[in-house]
């Protein structure tokens, strides 16, 4: 029986991820001469740079400094991502989730000021029962920490859960814990192979709460 959603932030509630493929892209192709494909970039969606970083040395032998490539960035990030609108039916569904008495909370890899700021700013923060963010866990995802943490905290069997995700270190992530997983890709995620999820969608715009309440003991869709 379902009791509670589980959001994911980046590239679902607000399209940062597209945002940052194309911040990195011309960076590496200014700095390293390297054209960095959605391929590549994709290792460290739903999770941090350093997964990107490794790939790029390991594989490509492109060396980056960090410190300099975060300053280098992160201004144009920021300026970037301030004003984004939530992705297109988030919001209500996220008041169809509440309106049907279910719990909502947030599972990201980010720290916890990035999405108060934004879910502050869009009008949706007092919806949600529950921030669990990167400052709470040892280990983000594709590690099951925080949909670990976040089933404690709304104290909820993970088989009465459905996250919503975009990316497939999300999924993996929430499947570890054993939670059935509502796939909603962006344009950096949508070629990635999603089998064995619940469901995949290309927006939540008109995806019926009800129907998931009724459908949700189903089997897996994908």
């Amino acid at each position: 029986m379902l009791k509670a959603v589980i959001l994911d932030f980046d590239g679902l509630i607000i399209d940062t991820e597209v945002v940052s493929y194309n911040i990195f892209k011309e960076w590496f192709l200014k700095n390293k001469n390297y054209s960095l494909s959605v391929e590549d970039f994709t290792v460290c969606v739903g999770s941090n740079n350093d997964s990107l970083f490794n790939l790029l040395e390991n594989e490509k032998g492109i060396y980056i400094d960090k410190d300099t490539f975060h300053s280098e960035v992160s201004v144009l990030y920021k300026s970037q991502i301030e004003l984004l609108d939530a992705r297109p039916g988030v919001p209500e569904f996220i008041k169809a989730i509440k309106n049907k008495g279910l719990k909502l909370a947030l599972a990201t890899s980010s720290p916890v000021e990035k999405p108060t700021f934004h879910l502050t700013r869009l009008g949706l923060i007092n919806e949600f029962d529950a921030l669990i963010t990167a400052d709470l866990v040892k280990r983000i995802k594709p590690y099951p920490d925080l949909y670990l943490k976040a089933l404690e905290v709304l104290k909820i069997d993970a088989g009465d859960v459905l996250a919503v995700e975009d990316s497939y270190n999300g999924y993996l992530s929430a499947t570890k814990a054993g939670v059935r997983v509502l796939v909603v890709p962006n344009k950096v995620t949508e070629h990635l192979d999603f089998t064995g999820c619940y469901d995949l969608v290309e927006s939540l715009e008109g995806y019926s709460v009800d129907a998931l309440i009724t459908d949700f003991d189903a089997l897996n869709k994908c």
